[in-house]
């Protein structure tokens, strides 16, 4: 079956120096050639350097993938920089750029605002649409204008939700071109996920099948699949917070494991968010939910264990998959994406 991907690089590549340029360089054009499908960099500060240098830097180096940002927020863009941003990146790549956008997590919460609201997030898609199409808008009430919509190449950039909750999957469904899921990975909540998309959609009448949806792993790969396996725990213990923090209800959470959840997203600790060795991984595995977590969200293991992960996701409608490049140093990276771009991508072209 054929999957398509998208690829997110790690937080091993907080500060790629001067020196790491022409290996950053050589990683782009090995995921770009393999035909995955976009390439993304995520906009927190808490945790990285800054996504719009690294966008910059994929985009000059990617001759087919999309490249944008996986994902930004509301909080600590306004909209008219973002707007630039996003016509500049599809200019240096001939109309191929994108923007997933979210509520925000450790780049919001590490600054000390909340998460944006559904309303917040709608008027923020709207005023950059409107801004890209026609160079006006209006944001927080507030009058939004550009001097270059004129110039730009698309007039519409496609704009995706990352949604995890009920409300969020059909706000996606409505307004936006795709949802990237943090949903889960397994065949009952793939299946659910897609039909709670698909219902907004169709709520604001629109062909439900026009609305892409993506699900997003916390992945490993590795040769070693033990390693794979437990080097993924902190990435896994973050969207287990993530997921559920504003709420169990509709989410197909089994009832063994509902109190269990709510203690554990009552105690997280934002500050160790995936942080490898840190508090949460160890509080997932106490509650003794490590195990429920990995198999709802984790893409993790050997080749093997990729190719029939995949297959299984593919199986129950999720065909659009995006998952991360091997955390730690760069040559770590360009090692993990040959071997994906050797072994699975060809399972799935």
């Amino acid at each position: 079956m054929k999957v398509r991907f998208g690829v997110l690089l790690s937080s091993g590549l907080t500060f790629p120096n001067r020196g790491d340029l022409a290996k950053f360089d050589e990683l782009i054009k090995i995921i770009d050639g393999c035909g995955v499908a976009m390439i993304g960099t995520s906009d927190t500060s808490f945790i990285h350097g800054d996504a719009y240098v690294r966008a910059a830097l994929i985009a000059q180096a990617a001759d087919n993938a999309m490249v944008g940002i996986h994902p930004t927020n509301p909080i600590t863009r306004e909209p008219q920089i973002m707007a630039a941003f996003l016509a500049s990146i599809d200019a240096m790549t001939n109309g191929r750029a994108f923007m997933d956008i979210a509520t925000g997590d450790s780049a919001v919460y590490n600054i000390g605002y909340k998460a944006a609201t559904r309303a917040r997030l709608e008027d923020y898609i709207s005023c950059v649409r409107g801004l890209l199409a026609t160079g006006e808008a209006t944001y927080q009430g507030r009058p939004q204008r550009v001097r270059w919509h004129d110039k730009t190449v698309r007039a519409h950039i496609p704009i995706t939700l990352c949604a995890e909750g009920p409300r969020m999957l059909h706000l996606g469904g409505r307004i936006c071109d795709g949802v990237i899921a943090g949903t889960g990975l397994s065949p009952d909540v793939v299946r659910d996920t897609i039909a709670r998309v698909q219902a907004g959609a169709k709520s604001e009448g629109r062909d439900p099948d026009s609305v892409d949806v993506w699900f997003t792993t916390r992945s490993s790969l590795n040769e070693d699949r033990n390693k794979a396996i437990t080097g993924i725990h902190a990435s896994v213990s973050s969207i287990l917070n993530h997921s559920m923090r504003f709420g169990l209800d509709n989410k197909n959470v089994p009832g063994q494991f509902r109190q269990k959840i709510q203690e554990y997203v009552d105690g997280y600790e934002l500050y160790d968010h995936i942080l490898d060795g840190g508090r949460n991984p160890r509080r997932m595995e106490d509650l003794g939910l490590t195990d429920y977590a990995m198999e709802r969200y984790a893409l993790a293991g050997n080749v093997t264990d990729w190719i029939e992960r995949i297959g299984a996701i593919a199986d129950s409608g999720g065909v659009n998959i995006w998952f991360s490049t091997q955390h730690g140093g760069i040559e770590a990276q360009i090692h993990t994406m040959k071997l994906f771009a050797r072994e699975i991508m060809p399972e799935f072209a």
